[in-house]
């Protein structure tokens, strides 16, 4: 558990994000209505993120890829999984992640719930903080390299004409 609370923060959102994405969709999505000839009236039910669509399918991959992806560096503390192109697999999947949802609302447009504009929004989250995750990392590309020593100058004065 340590090596979580070791992560950066926009990592620990992300999990948290893909997490609570997940278990929005567990809840009731859409309210589906059928008229029955034998009963007379209308039977209602609800369905979730899951169900219906298949897109619903394709953003728990999207949000599963995403937590494997995150937390390959807390189960197996070797690897070492920092730097700007970790940050755009992450913006990929989480572009992905919101995609998918927002084609699984279009798809499944009638009698939507709350739950659903959760998951939407939960999913637009995560999107958001990994695109933030690889403009920050971006910006400090090229400040990973070593400074040079102190004795030496750090561009060389051009000869005097």
């Amino acid at each position: 558990m340590r090596r979580y609370w070791n992560r950066p923060l926009g990592s620990k959102l992300i999990i948290l994000g893909a997490i609570a994405f997940l278990a929005s969709m567990l809840g009731p999505w859409t309210r589906v209505c059928v008229a029955t000839a034998d009963v007379g009236a209308r039977k209602c039910g609800w369905t979730t993120g899951y169900e219906g669509s298949d897109f619903g399918i394709y953003a728990a991959l999207f949000a599963v890829a995403i937590l494997v992806f995150e937390l390959l560096p807390v189960l197996w503390p070797r690897l070492s999984m920092r730097g700007w192109p970790t940050a755009v697999i992450t913006a990929i999947l989480g572009v992905g992640l919101a995609l998918c949802t927002l084609v699984k609302l279009i798809e499944d447009n009638e009698f939507q719930t709350r739950w659903a504009w959760v998951g939407f929004a939960i999913a637009l989250f995560v999107m958001l903080v990994a695109l933030l995750r690889v403009r920050h990392r971006w910006g400090i590309r090229g400040r990973d390299a070593e400074p040079p020593p102190a004795g030496l100058p750090s561009s060389p004065d051009p000869p005097a004409a």
